[in-house]
């Protein structure tokens, strides 16, 4: 594990409040005390933990230094006010602050403002994008139901004047069916009465506008270009020729470097993917790959309005 001075230990008992939770192995280092289960991203690091009583997995996801802010505290209460939205599940996550958890913190220090929250063991559409089988096994029906579910939930955001601000692969999970989708890493999300995180969002590589403005994707607009880009993996991907033409470890349809050029490789046999499935589609596509602007992008609404049946 990186250095850092919290480091849990495999079968580590940590109380929470009345709840007792277990730090678990990793699978591939069963029986090795150090193995523990984490994933690290860039702002912290996620363990998998077992609530003992219930047998009930959770994620604990604990920042670093130098993300660990009160904001964090401030937009989960901002998120439990916005509990009914759909795909933030925002009425399960608990943000360990001081004034609940003194004693917790007290001990760990580096606990504080972690987020406590249930465990999704689904793969991202990141991880279907750059898995074969999943892939393969991707269809055009699913392909317009995840579509339209994820439409949805970006644009009840967007009603609100709200935005997730790095809407990417790696931070949607669909469920198994296909039939609806849940949103990570929600600390630096923009809500119109919110004070801006001390790191405005820039995006995902492969998500990103070419001409942001000075607050980034922490905006009203934030989400309008990389929802397009993800909308039309979701609605292409099912299509053996769009896969053939990118890379097979990649995690995003377009590179960086690609974004808003006329280089990407895959680039016309997406557009006529979208076609097929809809001149509207396209439309709403071209008018997000030539925006000079976020503010220049179709909203998410036009998007779910293309998408609903008919």
């Amino acid at each position: 594990m990186p250095h850092q001075k919290f480091q849990p230990r495999c079968g580590m008992f940590l109380q929470i409040g009345e709840t007792v939770f277990e730090f678990l192995p990793h699978p591939s280092f069963l029986g090795e005390k150090d193995g523990v289960f984490y994933l690290e991203g860039g702002t912290a690091f996620v363990y998998k933990v077992l609530d003992v009583d219930q047998g009930v997995p959770y994620a604990l996801k604990v920042f670093k230094p130098g993300f660990r802010t009160k904001h964090i505290a401030t937009i989960s209460t901002t998120l439990a006010r916005n509990a009914d939205l759909p795909a933030l599940h925002a009425e399960q996550r608990l943000c360990l602050t001081r004034a609940r958890y003194a004693t917790l913190i007290n001990t760990y220090p580096e606990l504080e403002f972690a987020i406590l929250m249930p465990w999704i063991g689904s793969p991202s559409w990141a991880g279907i994008l750059c898995n074969p089988h999943l892939s393969s096994a991707y269809t055009y029906e699913q392909a317009r139901v995840l579509a339209q579910v994820t439409a949805s939930s970006l644009v009840a955001l967007e009603v609100r004047g709200s935005a997730h601000a790095d809407i990417a692969g790696s931070n949607l999970v669909p469920t198994p069916d296909r039939q609806q989708v849940q949103l990570l890493d929600l600390e630096n999300m923009y809500f119109p009465d919110l004070p801006p995180p001390q790191q405005k969002s820039q995006g995902t590589p492969g998500y990103q506008h070419q001409q942001l403005g000075p607050d980034g994707q922490w905006c009203p607009e934030g989400d309008r270009f990389a929802g397009a880009i993800l909308l039309t993996e979701m609605l292409t991907w099912w299509n053996p020729r769009v896969r053939a033409r990118v890379s097979e470890d990649a995690e995003s349809l377009f590179g960086s470097d690609e974004l808003q050029t006329q280089e990407a490789p895959c680039l016309p046999v997406v557009r006529d993917t979208l076609y097929t499935l809809g001149p509207r589609l396209l439309e709403l596509f071209d008018q997000a790959w030539l925006s000079r602007s976020l503010e220049d992008c179709p909203p998410l609404r036009a998007w779910a309005a293309a998408l609903s049946p008919e």
